[in-house]
C-alpha cells in the first residue's frame, strides 16, 4: 500500500495518509507523495476542493518518522531507493508538504480522525475548513524533545489563534482535546468519528459547487493581504474582485440566479 493515497471524485481530491500502523507518521514516501498530491490539486483544473485525513480511528499524523528520515538529512544513511534519493535531492520538500514554500490557493478541508501531533498538527494549519473527531487531540511537542516546530507552527499559529492561546501550546508542549481546540478556533467542528468523512464530503461538495475562481479569490485575497496594510490590502481586494467580475462564470452566476436553476461554472 502507498503511504498516502490520492483519490478524484469529481471536483474533490481526497488525499489520504495511509501508515496508521506508524501513527501515520510521515516516512520519506510519505513526504515525496503529499508533495505530489498537493502539485496534483494545484494544477488539475477540475478539482476545485481537496480534503486531507489519514486511515485509522487512532491518528491523523503524529509527525514525521524519525527514526527513517532523520538518518537520511544527517548523511548517517545513505538512500535506498528512488523514494529516498527523490527526498534528499529537493531539500524544501517538507517545506512544500507544508505549504510553506507555494501557497495553494484552493480550499483544503482537514479531517482530523484522531491525534495530531507534531507535524500532524503543523499541516492541519495549511488547512482551510477543519473538522475534527471527538477523540482527536493537538499538540507540538517538540520543546519537550530539545527541538522546535519548525512545520510552520511558530508563525502560523500566532496569527490564527489568539496569542495567549497559541503561545500555550507552543510552550508547553501539552496537548488538546478537540473541544478545547474548536474553543480555542483551532478547529472548525467536531464531529462524531463515525459522520467524518461523510461530513467532510458535503462540505467539500457545498464548496465545490461555488465558482472556483471565486474560491481562489478569496483565498488569494486572504492569505497575500495579511500582513498588508489596510490600503495595500483593501488594494488587493479590489484587484481580485475586478478579475472575478469580469469572468464567464461572474456572468453565468448572476444568470442562473435570475433563472432560479444550479450555474454551471467552468472556471472560465
Amino acid at each position: 500500500m502507498s503511504a498516502v493515497e490520492f483519490k478524484k471524485e469529481g471536483h474533490i481530491a481526497w488525499i489520504t495518509i495511509n501508515r496508521p500502523e506508524a501513527k501515520n507518521t510521515l516516512n520519506a514516501e510519505a513526504f515525496v507523495l503529499l508533495n505530489e498530491c498537493w502539485d496534483k490539486v494545484r494544477n488539475d483544473d477540475e478539482i476545485r476542493v481537496a480534503i486531507l485525513t489519514a486511515e485509522g480511528e487512532e491518528d491523523f499524523c503524529c509527525g514525521g518518522d524519525l527514526a527513517s528520515v532523520i538518518p537520511l538529512w544527517t548523511g548517517a544513511k545513505q538512500p535506498e531507493n528512488d523514494i529516498e534519493r527523490k527526498l534528499l535531492d529537493d531539500p524544501q520538500t517538507v517545506n512544500r508538504v507544508m505549504l510553506k514554500v507555494e501557497p495553494l490557493y484552493k480550499p483544503i478541508i482537514s479531517a482530523i480522525n484522531g491525534r495530531a501531533l507534531g507535524g500532524g498538527c503543523e499541516i492541519l494549519q495549511a488547512t482551510d475548513i477543519r473538522l475534527a473527531s471527538e477523540n482527536a487531540t493537538f499538540g507540538l511537542p517538540e520543546p519537550k524533545r530539545g527541538i522546535v516546530p519548525g512545520g510552520g507552527s511558530m508563525v502560523r499559529l500566532v496569527r490564527q489563534l489568539p496569542y495567549a492561546h497559541a503561545m500555550k501550546i507552543l510552550l508547553t508542549g501539552e496537548t488538546i482535546d478537540a473541544n478545547t481546540a474548536q474553543k480555542i478556533g483551532l478547529i472548525s467542528e467536531v464531529v462524531p468519528a463515525v459522520e467524518l468523512k461523510q461530513r467532510a464530503k458535503e462540505l467539500a461538495e457545498q464548496v465545490a459547487k461555488n465558482a472556483p475562481l471565486a474560491l481562489q479569490a478569496i483565498k488569494r485575497t486572504a492569505i497575500d493581504s495579511y500582513n498588508q496594510n489596510w490600503s495595500d490590502a483593501f488594494q488587493k481586494e479590489a484587484d481580485e474582485s475586478a478579475l472575478v467580475m469580469m469572468s464567464k462564470d461572474a456572468r453565468e452566476g448572476t444568470k442562473a440566479f435570475t433563472e432560479k436553476r444550479q450555474p454551471e461554472f467552468t472556471a472560465a
